[in-house]
């Protein structure tokens, strides 16, 4: 029993120490595999192209030049619009087939307890009563 946990242990930091060699081979070719990327990429080129347009930007235009840029104006037309068959059919613009009624609603109706007078007494209330503080009356505070 003791040996066979010596092998365990053993075994486990041979492997460890295998692993351990494995991820710092990666991380220093690694390096080498990140300075390519960023040198050979399209962000590279990217960066490049915006700084050539930042400093273009920066040169005073030239005057009296004159531009290169033509218009060619076309006249563009549509085809005339013409009436189709299925455009005088009732079938598609006519009333539906389901008849439209109005709705009517049943009138109100008073119900017990909206004719409790102790519902709606001021003694039966829990609240303070409102108080005028001097800013709702301020000048100041509703002509600013």
């Amino acid at each position: 029993m003791k040996t066979k946990n010596n092998v365990q242990k053993a075994v486990l930091r041979s492997a460890a120490v295998i692993v351990s060699f494995v991820l710092i081979s990666f991380t220093v070719s690694a390096q080498e595999f990140w300075k390519k990327l960023l040198t050979h990429s399209s962000f590279n080129e990217i960066a490049i192209a915006l700084m050539e347009t930042e400093n273009k930007a920066e040169l005073p235009a030239e005057t009296g030049s004159e531009s290169t840029f033509r218009f060619n104006l076309v006249q563009e037309n549509d085809k005339q619009l013409s009436l189709e068959e299925w455009m005088t059919k009732d079938f598609y613009f006519g009333m539906s087939s389901a008849q439209l009624e109005n709705e009517t609603e049943n009138g109100l109706e008073l119900e017990n307890w909206m004719l409790n007078e102790r519902i709606f007494s001021p003694e039966n209330a829990d609240e303070k009563p409102i108080e005028l503080e001097a800013w709702m009356t301020s000048d100041e505070v509703w002509n600013s």
